[in-house]
């Protein structure tokens, strides 16, 4: 396949993929970890204190709406400025959010206040979540971005969606301060650890040739977006992985805004078992961003993403029907691998598509596009159990992915397997 990257680093014919890889991994991983005891640990609260359908549902809808107010803007920043710095600044408001949160939330646990936070985190993800996976092609060898991808990914699984909630939920039973404190304490440690990366790679875009100046900053703004939207428009490969991506993000956000409650009241779970159902889900996430990076060597990108995001379609039907904790776990294993299969390649080709100073901008369509509809999602999702019951929101998410990520990718023609690269 054809690239429009410029060449990066020439030197990794090595199973490591080098130290600037590795600070930024190491920061990554320290995030992922505070993602996943706030993550797990608001909806526990609001469910505690607000038990209803539409104020968890609600939590959702906040913490996501950044995206869909600010990804663009984002995008722009990204590609103005160096990553780095913007992935520190977003890692440090996000601690001390939390800390302070630890101080306030300890004794008014209103929900104008739980949205509140989840608000603010959700614009510090915005952007640290733009900008930092924008950093990869100028640190890594193209031909490796799918083992790069595959290991930031088990590190956000492992720590996100693994450790996370069960510490979270284990916190959580001894105080929501601790939680909470815990959380700001391991994004100061994401942001010390970016320190690191400055000296050894450069991650800031590359130097752009001089342009009159714009009229104002804003007209200046939103030039850049719409360069950055013709340019994924005008792409149909891009244009259609993007519209997949869309409806997976309204599906994951409609049933993951349910899934404490089909915890609880379906599966008759507890706090702890919520989180460790969390983890069970996340054991075949792992499993599938080791999977993802070879299936990807083997199969068409194409094809892989397509039966694999139907395949997750599936597995959310599963999930809406099972009465067995053991069964609504393997179902959301299968999810965890098949979740891979399509994000890991499709990302990988993303970034192979995309010149260097439209990284940033790509970057914010593709999460506007992803995450930019879960509020919309968290709302439908919402409203559709309030309509029918819980484990509906399952079925009716589940059977709409599978059939729409066959139609929708059905018009692309199969793009060859990435490039081989060593395993390691």
């Amino acid at each position: 396949m054809a690239s429009t990257t410029r060449p990066v680093l020439s030197h990794s014919r090595r199973t490591d993929l080098g130290r600037p890889f590795r600070w930024l991994w190491a920061s990554t991983a320290a995030s992922n970890a505070g993602d996943g005891i706030t993550r797990t640990l608001l909806p526990l609260l609001v469910v505690a204190h607000h038990p209803d359908p539409a104020a968890v549902a609600g939590l959702t809808t906040v913490n996501m709406l950044p995206w869909l107010l600010f990804a663009l803007p984002a995008g722009v920043l990204a590609d103005r400025f160096d990553r780095r710095r913007i992935v520190l600044g977003s890692n440090v408001v996000r601690g001390a959010a939390l800390l302070g949160a630890a101080l306030v939330l300890a004794t008014d646990r209103a929900l104008p206040l739980l949205y509140g936070l989840a608000f603010l985190l959700g614009i510090a993800e915005t952007l640290a979540d733009t900008a930092a996976p924008a950093m990869l092609p100028r640190l890594v060898e193209e031909r490796h971005l799918e083992r790069a991808n595959g290991r930031l990914s088990a590190a956000q699984i492992v720590l996100n969606e693994m450790v996370g909630p069960p510490v979270a939920g284990l916190l959580a039973g001894l105080t929501a301060a601790a939680a909470l404190a815990t959380g700001g304490t391991l994004y100061a440690l994401a942001a010390l650890l970016l320190l690191g990366l400055a000296p050894l790679a450069r991650t800031g875009p590359e130097p752009a040739p001089p342009e009159p100046a714009p009229p104002g900053a804003r007209d200046g703004v939103l030039r850049d977006i719409r360069q950055g939207l013709r340019f994924v428009l005008g792409h149909r490969t891009l244009r259609l992985t993007l519209a997949a991506s869309a409806l997976y993000g309204l599906v994951f956000s409609a049933t993951f805004s349910m899934l404490v409650l089909l915890s609880e009241r379906t599966l008759r779970l507890s706090q702890t078992g919520y989180g460790l159902l969390l983890a069970a889900g996340s054991v075949g996430a792992v499993t599938g961003s080791w999977l993802a990076p070879r299936a990807a060597d083997r199969l068409p990108t194409v094809r892989l993403g397509r039966w694999s995001l139907a395949g997750s379609g599936a597995a959310y039907v599963t999930l809406g029907l099972a009465r067995h904790p053991a069964l609504a776990a393997l179902a959301l294993a299968a999810n965890g691998v098949l979740m891979m299969g399509w994000n890991i390649p499709v990302m990988s080709l993303r970034q192979r598509l995309t010149p260097e100073d439209l990284q940033g901008r790509v970057m914010s369509v593709s999460r506007l596009c992803s995450w930019g509809g879960m509020p919309v999602g968290a709302t439908l999702g919402g409203l559709l159990a309030a309509a029918l019951t819980v484990p509906a929101v399952f079925v009716v998410c589940g059977s709409v992915l599978a059939l729409g990520a066959l139609l929708l990718l059905a018009p692309l023609h199969d793009e060859p397997p990435a490039p081989p690269h060593e395993k390691g």
